[in-house]
């Protein structure tokens, strides 16, 4: 099977180019592969003749995105438009990484695929234009997920243990809710939905939710740290894109499916945490 994997030096990449390890996989990272260039995706497509591709590359920065409109539809709509319409001419699975953020995140209760959408930023409206366009595709599987993190790249983890390592005072926001879930877990739950053959919308988290202040405080528990950790508000901290107050995602539909990789999200934490290359300097600029 030869696959195509996007966004080579992203965080999730690293984690797919793990679990992907034996088969034929061109991993391209933006120097190869610039998403903005639809004559770059198609040459790529036609050089590499892919069975399924992994699409891991988009433009994350929340907040860049509400200044680069433009470019964050092109690289998290556009995009994604133009690998369906070569995975359609070939006959290939387009496997799109989608996110939380599709939601409005006034919810109550985990969102479940079926549910209206409503993102509130340009990032989620241009992540949500580019499931639409990952269905030009007749073989897609379209995986939302969120709060990644990982031993490396920039992330919550690493950058609670490096403000701890300096022994920074932390305010951590308590009024959003989510699931972390590791990047290594959701690469081998993606693994096996290639090799089971899955098609349409899952969601793809870890199990469990909690706050971006419980994580700290857990992750601080399970590395034997005690910073001077605080509780905020998301209105304490502005920013350009708002933040959902509650992004947990119902994974009941993706349990049907077959095999589950991924664990709760303490536990995907204390795998990652006991990862050496966590204390290793990240070599990722991406998020």
């Amino acid at each position: 099977m030869r696959i195509l994997l996007t966004g080579g030096s992203g965080q999730l990449a690293r984690a797919l180019q793990g679990a992907f390890a034996d088969r034929d996989l061109a991993c391209l990272d933006h120097a190869a592969l610039d998403l903005a260039d639809p004559a770059a995706l198609a040459a790529a497509l036609r050089a590499h003749r892919p069975q399924v591709v992994l699409n891991a590359g988009a433009h994350t920065g929340v907040d860049l995105c509400e200044t680069q409109p433009d470019l964050a539809f092109r690289v998290n709509a556009e995009a994604v438009g133009h690998l369906a319409e070569g995975c359609a001419a070939s006959g290939a699975l387009l496997v799109q990484v989608s996110t939380d953020y599709v939601f409005d995140g006034l919810a109550t209760r985990p969102y479940r695929e079926a549910d209206p959408t409503g993102p509130a930023t340009v990032y989620g409206r241009t992540k949500l234009e580019g499931e639409v366009r990952a269905r030009r595709a007749p073989r897609h599987l379209i995986v939302r997920t969120g709060w990644l993190f990982e031993a490396w790249g920039r992330n919550f983890l690493r950058t609670m243990l490096r403000a701890a390592g300096e022994g920074r005072s932390l305010r951590v926001v308590a009024d959003q809710r989510g699931t972390p879930t590791s990047c290594r877990a959701l690469a081998r739950q993606l693994r096996l939905a290639v090799d089971g053959g899955w098609e349409g919308l899952v969601h793809a988290t870890c199990g469990g939710e909690t706050t971006w202040h419980g994580f700290a405080a857990e992750i601080f528990r399970q590395r034997g740290l005690n910073p001077d950790l605080t509780a905020c508000a998301t209105a304490d901290y502005p920013a350009a894109a708002p933040r959902p107050a509650y992004s947990v995602l119902c994974n009941a539909h993706r349990r049907s499916l077959g095999a589950d990789a991924m664990p709760d999200w303490e536990e995907a934490l204390a795998e990652v945490l006991a990862d050496p290359l966590l204390d290793a300097p990240s070599r990722s600029p991406e998020a």
